[in-house]
């Protein structure tokens, strides 16, 4: 018995639309699957009788980890307290960039909310982060974005 691989992060979102402007257009992911899911097995999964859901998968194209947008339809779910980053149960997702700096200009003229500007640990060797920032997207889901130092020659990157 063994864990083989990591297949999606799902978050909630209360416009699918919105978020799709978010994910696919700015931040460029491509959209895998896109569809409304109800019948007896989404209700059974989700443990809610007449359930109805939009969900879209986004990634890299290559179907391996992607980010699976939920709107729940039916029953519409409600906004949740706001939580904060050092709250147990909080969650975010990494998510590594070629180059930090252009990511957070080009998403700061967007709107986007930044927790801060890029740290910078400039003795970080590969596979460490040597730039970060968290964002928010727009239902306030936590992003962390990761420039990683170059990696040493002859080594798998990941």
């Amino acid at each position: 018995m063994k864990v083989e691989w990591f297949n999606h992060t799902g978050f909630v979102v209360s416009d699918i639309e919105r978020s799709l402007g978010f994910y696919r257009d700015l931040l460029g992911l491509k959209e895998e699957r896109n569809m409304i899911v109800e019948g007896e097995f989404i209700s059974k999964l989700v443990g809610y009788p007449e359930a109805r859901l939009h969900i879209v998968y986004l990634g890299m194209g290559d179907m391996r980890h992607a980010v699976e947008l939920i709107q729940y339809l039916e029953p519409a779910g409600k906004r949740a307290a706001s939580i904060q980053r050092n709250d147990v149960g909080a969650t975010h997702l990494g998510v590594i960039v070629d180059d930090l700096d252009a990511f957070y200009r080009h998403l700061s003229e967007e709107g986007v909310e930044f927790v801060s500007p890029p740290a910078l640990r400039p003795q970080a060797e590969y596979p460490w982060a040597r730039k970060v920032c968290y964002l928010h997207d727009p239902d306030g889901n936590l992003l962390e974005f990761i420039e990683r130092s170059p990696a040493p020659p002859d080594t798998t990157t990941v």
